[in-house]
């Protein structure tokens, strides 16, 4: 399965948004941002609550344009109430983050922006290996859990 990042951003910062979006788009990771992925007439509301619900990773590019405007907020209450790992990436300096996150280390791209992103890159690719295989894992002890039980099976009906 993909490794999945929500990227909740304000659509000033879509220069950047559009760089990591880029950045991150190889497989095994899926980014999804609101802009590219859902189409005109789509509902946004219904598809980011289910995008952050399934994510395994959500990335808050956090700038003061993020803080002031109506959607980043509300995503990172979605992410905080579903527990999910936040990653927030600050644009500016001697900005704060909200609330919930407020205790959360943060990316400071602002001192380095191009070497902030190559090591969110990294992060996010190492991230999504380690979950390659845990589900390999997963995936081949499901398999052995069944081939077992179907020999069993078999087994029973040859008595």
């Amino acid at each position: 399965m993909a490794f999945k990042v929500f990227i909740s951003y304000s659509t000033h910062d879509m220069r950047l948004v559009y760089r990591l979006k880029q950045m991150l788009n190889h497989p095994p990771v899926e980014a999804f941002v609101a802009e590219y992925n859902i189409a005109p007439g789509g509902k946004l509301s219904p598809a980011i609550i289910e995008k952050i619900k399934s994510c395994d990773l959500f990335i808050l590019l956090w700038s003061d344009k993020a803080k002031n405007s109506e959607w980043v907020p509300q995503e990172i209450g979605i992410a905080v109430s579903e527990s999910k790992i936040i990653m927030p990436v600050v644009l500016e300096k001697s900005l704060n983050l909200p609330g919930f996150i407020k205790d959360t280390k943060y990316l400071a791209a602002y001192q380095n922006p191009d070497s902030s992103l190559q090591w969110l890159q990294s992060n996010v690719f190492e991230r999504a290996q380690k979950k390659q295989k845990r589900d390999g894992i997963v995936w081949f002890t499901l398999g052995a859990a069944f081939f077992w039980l179907f020999s069993q099976n078999d087994e029973e009906e040859n008595e």
